[in-house]
């Protein structure tokens, strides 16, 4: 029997994602299995594993915003942002008074700016990883894009430290945001210890170990996407949908909609046609093969 679904893994410091899916397809005897956004080694806590048809829907669970506990190091800049890397700038400790601190926390809580990705970070540019420019030591240009702290909590400060924890947007480096804080401070820092407490409506509590995970851990596709916030109705018209065919929903207020069968099975993701003239009109964006 094919299963599909997802898993919420708290994945340990010390293994990278792609670790971790390997360890759900030895362990399980999966084939396939994927993720909604990577997590570094360095970090611990909720990654989103996807199984089997769930690998068809990781853009529509990568969109969600995440949460975390972290710690940063200050006066002490690396090349990574974070304890993996090397030194690169080291200043000499001074006194930043809570206050200090509070008052920069304050400006970024909430903020929406551009901010520069790191270096070593997977995002391509012509193709090639930002990271394999970093360790060619060749010259590439980093674009910007555009993130939202949603939240950002002081949790504890110490002479050399400050823990917090925040809820970002996608697409938000974690690393970046910890060098742009302490350059607020008139210093360097980096990541020292990361923790990700949610992704989307996915939270630490509910994360299983990858030493227990088994099938009864799963969660079904109808209940991932539900949770998501993602639109399901019934097909108005099962064997069109299951065809891929265009299919007339007049009364749809969603401009993305999962359909099912009566008998509750999903069939497909379909969107709504940008055709002038076709406003009713939904073409199908994701078919799905779940075994009956």
């Amino acid at each position: 029997m094919k299963h599909d679904g997802i898993f919420v893994v708290d994945k340990p410091v010390g293994l990278s994602t792609n670790a971790v899916i390997q360890t759900i397809k030895r362990n399980l005897k999966i084939k396939k299995v994927g993720h909604a956004g990577t997590l570094d080694p360095l970090a611990s806590g909720v990654v989103i594993c996807l199984v089997n048809e769930a690998t068809k829907l990781s853009n529509f669970l990568l969109q969600a915003d995440k949460s975390y506990l972290v710690t940063m190091k200050l006066f002490e800049g690396t090349d990574t942002y974070d304890a993996e890397g090397k030194t690169i700038q080291q200043d000499e400790p001074f006194f930043i008074s809570e206050q200090e601190i509070k008052n920069v926390f304050q400006t970024f809580d909430g903020l929406t700016y551009n901010q520069t990705p790191p270096i070593y970070s997977a995002i391509k540019v012509n193709g090639k990883k930002l990271y394999d420019y970093a360790r060619q030591e060749q010259e590439v240009e980093i674009k910007q894009r555009q993130v939202t702290i949603k939240s950002l909590k002081l949790v504890d400060i110490t002479p050399m430290t400050i823990t917090f924890e925040t809820n970002v947007s996608k697409g938000t480096y974690i690393r970046s945001l910890v060098v742009d804080i302490a350059k607020a401070l008139n210093t360097t820092a980096h990541v020292t210890s990361l923790r990700r407490l949610s992704s989307g409506p996915f939270n630490i509590s509910e994360a299983v170990s990858l030493e227990t995970i088994n099938w009864s851990d799963l969660l079904d596709l109808t209940t991932a996407l539900t949770q998501s916030g993602q639109s399901i109705k019934i097909a108005p018209n099962v064997t069109k949908v299951r065809q891929g065919q265009k299919i007339i929903m007049p009364n749809s207020q969603e401009d993305l909609v999962f359909l099912s069968d009566p008998a509750g099975r999903l069939l497909a993701c379909y969107e709504r046609s940008g055709n002038k003239g076709e406003s009713d009109v939904f073409v199908c964006k994701r078919g799905l093969n779940l075994e009956e």
